[in-house]
Formats: structure tokens, C-alpha cells, sequence
């Protein structure tokens, strides 16, 4: 006999299933199941950019140049300066021509008009703007030329605009120019830069010692690169000594004053006011 009880618990478990589709339902409408991103790998980082290469330290370029064969002075006006240099820097890139006098040395290369342009393209093509350049010319000259003779010969000579021509290309960097010949004075006007030193034996007008050259060296060369103490010294106040000791010998041996001439650019009065050592290390 079944239970009185049985239609009520089926219409219970009825009403429980129906409960159950309705919740599942409402929830299933309620909210869509909520997506979880999947994590995403790290971006590549990019290669750290490598630092640009150090700038090469500065150094001193020298170029000499000898250029009259009727003395032997020239040629040892560029040993001394030489001697200058590398007591300074020792690794100072040293060009030296010359045309030699006779019984002299002709070990180095003929200080003729195209081998100074040859060299003077070199070194603007080498030189950095932390490099220091001095150029030394040590000859006979006319009014706005410097002479060029190999063995006794006349060549063409070095003019004014050939030598501003051939020093525009180092216009960036530190550049001081030594002129050891008379009339040289000429030479300053045409070679005014911001970034240059020029020292010249002479004045426009004046010879040097009547261009009589028969000591070891010339008297401005030897009064500049033979001083003693010159590494000490401010390039000023070097030139300035070396006025002074040309003045003193022109005096007693009774010659024309040659007065020495000494132009400094607006740029270069940072270094050339500072002792010849620290030539390098001045800004």
C-alpha cells in the first residue's frame, strides 16, 4: 500500500529540480564567466647602445722645415725646436725637412714647395682638435716671400697665401706658427686665425741681423727653442723673453732692430697663456 507521504516528497523533488534549473539559469544570464587574460611575455629590452669610442689623447704634431741650403743654421734651428718639443711630449709626432747646407746631414726629405704641401695636407689630415700643432720655417725671405733653395739653387717660393692656403684645414685646432726669417713680419696679417699663435723674427720692414746667419742657429730660433726654463713659461711670456734677449744682442752689436712680432687669436689666449708643459692639458 503505498505511503500517504509519497506526492508531497515527488512534488518536493520537483520543486527542488525546478529550484535548481531556475538558479542555474539566472546565474548563467547574471554575469558571463569572466575571461582571465593569459599572461603576456616581457617586451625585448632593446641593446644598450654601446658609448661612442674615446677621443684619442691629444699629442703635439711638428713640422721643421729648413728651406735655404746657404746655411747650416736652418737645419739646426728645427733640432732645436725638436729638442723642445719632445722634452714636452715624448710622443710627439716629429716632420722635419730640410735643404741642407753643404758637408751637412741630407738624411731627411728636400724642404722644396710641393713636399711642404704634401706634408701640410698630412697632418691636417691627421691632426685632432685635441692636438697641438707647431710649424717651424727657418729661411732667408724677401718682402713676402720665404725663400726655398736646394743645393744653392732657387725654387719657388712660399708666399703668404700659400701658407694661410695650406693652415686653413687646421683652423679647429691649436696652431703656432714660428717664422725664423726676416721680413717675416709680412706674414701676420695673412695669417690671423682665432685658434693660432704667430711668431715672426722680424717686423714687415726689418731684416735679421742683416741676414747673416753664421752661428749654429739663427738668433730668433736660438732665442726661443734655445731658452732656458722656456717649458715653464707661458708662450707670451716666452716670446717675450725672447724679445728681449734679441733686443739685448742687437744693442751691443750695434744692428737695426728687427723687432719681433707676435700675434695671438681671440681663441688661443687660453693656451698660450699657459706654460709650454701644459701645452696640452690647456682647454
Amino acid at each position: 500500500m503505498p505511503s500517504p507521504l509519497a506526492p508531497h516528497a515527488a512534488t518536493r523533488r520537483f520543486f527542488h529540480a525546478s529550484a535548481l534549473a531556475l538558479a542555474l539559469a539566472a546565474a548563467g544570464c547574471a554575469a558571463p564567466p569572466v575571461q582571465v587574460a593569459e599572461p603576456s611575455a616581457p617586451a625585448p629590452q632593446a641593446a644598450p647602445t654601446p658609448p661612442p669610442p674615446a677621443e684619442p689623447p691629444g699629442r703635439i704634431i711638428f713640422a721643421g722645415f729648413a728651406m735655404h741650403s746657404q746655411s747650416k743654421a736652418f737645419r739646426n734651428d728645427v733640432l732645436l725646436a725638436e729638442k723642445l718639443v719632445s722634452g714636452i711630449d715624448p710622443n710627439a709626432l716629429m716632420l722635419k725637412l730640410a735643404n741642407p747646407a753643404k758637408d751637412q746631414s741630407a738624411d731627411w726629405p728636400q724642404a722644396t714647395a710641393e713636399n711642404f704641401a704634401l706634408v701640410m695636407a698630412k697632418m691636417a689630415e691627421v691632426a685632432h682638435p685635441r692636438d697641438r700643432v707647431l710649424l717651424l720655417i727657418s729661411t732667408h725671405a724677401n718682402p713676402g716671400l720665404l725663400s726655398v733653395n736646394a743645393a744653392g739653387k732657387n725654387q719657388q717660393p712660399i708666399t703668404p697665401k700659400i701658407l694661410s692656403d695650406a693652415l686653413a684645414p687646421l683652423a679647429k685646432v691649436p696652431t703656432l706658427v714660428v717664422l725664423s726669417a726676416c721680413y717675416s713680419g709680412a706674414f701676420i696679417e695673412p695669417l690671423k686665425a682665432p685658434n693660432r699663435v704667430v711668431l715672426t723674427a722680424t717686423d714687415v720692414r726689418a731684416t735679421s741681423f742683416k741676414c747673416q746667419y753664421t752661428g749654429n742657429n739663427t738668433p730668433f730660433a736660438e732665442a726661443l727653442f734655445g731658452q732656458a726654463g722656456a717649458e715653464k713659461l707661458s708662450i707670451t711670456d716666452w716670446m717675450g723673453e725672447a724679445q728681449k734677449s734679441i733686443a739685448a744682442q742687437e744693442k751691443r752689436r750695434k744692428l737695426p732692430a728687427s723687432k719681433p712680432q707676435a700675434f695671438v687669436g681671440d681663441e688661443a689666449k687660453a693656451w698660450a697663456g699657459q706654460p709650454l708643459k701644459d701645452w696640452l692639458q690647456a682647454p
